[in-house]
């Protein structure tokens, strides 16, 4: 049975018990056992790095990342009924997301990341803090961390504690020595013990999460904490595209994740014939509902989306014939931008020139993560676009498909435990 945790021999607690529905092993942490376990990876986890070679670091990353995305894998079929759930992803939009979060994290795009490395491999610790909102999340902490050979904890969210410990079990599975480097838990983020007692002797902490939890983290971090908070992302669309290409692509960004990543498209600034372009983005993402169901919606977002709907239907604003979870496209003429309650749902927001999308996207600076560009016009944009911090850009239907050189929030990832 899959565990929601992934630690040194020994170094397991003494307490376990049944996850949700009795799907999975889950451990019931100490403060004690926590503290021995950072002492235990800290004190010799970058011996037990240093003594795996580079190359064989990377073998061992594309093996066992390669079993989690091979869906004919023991380790994939083990791990996917229980990650669906936790998830909250239909197995379809979890296949896809899988493919798409750890897709660029192996083969060259590893090797790439690998060659900028340090070769001095330090002792000492550092944490990372999981958001549950995007399953594969932890490979951007891992590959860093294993090329440049920091020890690492990883704390899982309790929402989906299932992904990074069946990476880092199946890192050790194939070569020991990194789970002497390596450990995956979860236990309630409300538990301040715990965490103060499996990050106490970290170096640098980096966190995902929304605002207030992240604040929690910065009282007790301080200097140490790297945050990655909450961020939406946008499209801009030059008139010179084939509208219905470009919104088949762009409701892929839309439903990935069914929206929840931070590279989740939000809203639309649209050139031209903004209502044609909402129309195609409304076929496409009734096209998408059918090759990836949405998981189960979140009650209370599910109610947004519905308050959403009415107010647009009332000023004739509601584009296509779309049920609340197939999606929702709102076209406007008023260019702020505001994320949308999500469940799919996006604004078009139609302009007489793509360049004002700037202006309307300015308040935003440092809470944008990316933009999917379209037509000449739009791609004159980037640099503008990269002064607003946003940190990546790309065509519509691949703004989900970073890869191990994308710089998260404008940090690039070698240097977030430097």
């Amino acid at each position: 049975m899959i565990r929601d945790f992934a630690v040194p021999a020994g170094c397991a607690p003494a307490r376990l018990g049944p996850g949700a529905g009795g799907a999975w092993t889950a451990a019931h942490w100490t403060p004690p056992e926590l503290a021995a376990l950072a002492a235990r990876l800290a004190g010799g986890g970058a011996a037990a790095l240093a003594s795996v070679p580079l190359a064989r670091r990377l073998e061992v990353w594309n093996q066992a990342l390669g079993a989690l995305l091979d869906p004919e894998s023991e380790e994939r079929r083990a791990l996917v009924p229980a990650l669906v759930a936790t998830a909250r992803l239909s197995p379809e939009g979890l296949s896809e997301a899988l493919e798409i979060v750890l897709g660029g994290w192996l083969g060259e795009e590893a090797e790439r990341l690998a060659t900028r490395a340090p070769r001095r491999v330090e002792a000492g610790l550092d944490g990372v803090v999981l958001a549950g909102n995007v399953p594969g999340l932890a490979a951007q902490c891992l590959l860093p961390a294993l090329v440049a050979g920091r020890p690492l904890a990883l704390k899982s969210s309790t929402s989906e504690p299932l992904f990074a410990p069946a990476l880092v079990a199946a890192l050790a599975r194939r070569e020991p020595a990194l789970g002497e480097a390596f450990a995956a838990v979860s236990f309630p983020g409300a538990e301040p013990a715990a965490l103060d007692a499996l990050l106490a002797g970290a170096r640098r902490v980096l966190a995902y999460g929304g605002k207030e939890a992240l604040a929690g983290l910065g009282v007790r971090l301080g200097a140490r904490l790297v945050g990655q908070g909450p961020k939406a992302s946008v499209a801009l669309v030059a008139r010179d595209v084939d509208t219905l290409a470009v919104g088949r692509a762009l409701a892929r960004d839309v439903a990935l994740l069914d929206q929840r990543g931070c590279l989740s498209v939000h809203a639309v600034f649209a050139e031209g014939d903004a209502r044609e372009l909402a129309e195609a983005l409304a076929f496409g993402l009734a096209f998408e509902h059918r090759r990836l169901p949405p998981g189960p919606p979140d009650p209370g977002a599910l109610a947004r989306v519905q308050q959403w709907r009415g107010a647009a239907e009332l000023g004739d604003a509601l584009i296509g014939r779309l049920g609340p979870l197939e999606g929702t496209v709102v076209l406007t003429l008023d260019a702020r931008f505001q994320p949308s309650p999500g469940l799919r749902a996006v604004r078009v927001h139609a302009l007489s020139v793509v360049g004002d999308a700037l202006a309307a996207i300015a308040p935003w600076r440092g809470r944008l993560q990316g933009a999917a560009l379209a037509g000449a016009g739009a791609l004159e944009l980037s640099s503008a676009l990269e002064a607003l911090g946003v940190s990546r850009l790309a065509a519509p239907g691949r703004l989900q498909a970073a890869d191990a050189g994308w710089e998260n929030g404008g940090i690039d990832p070698l240097r977030v435990f430097a």
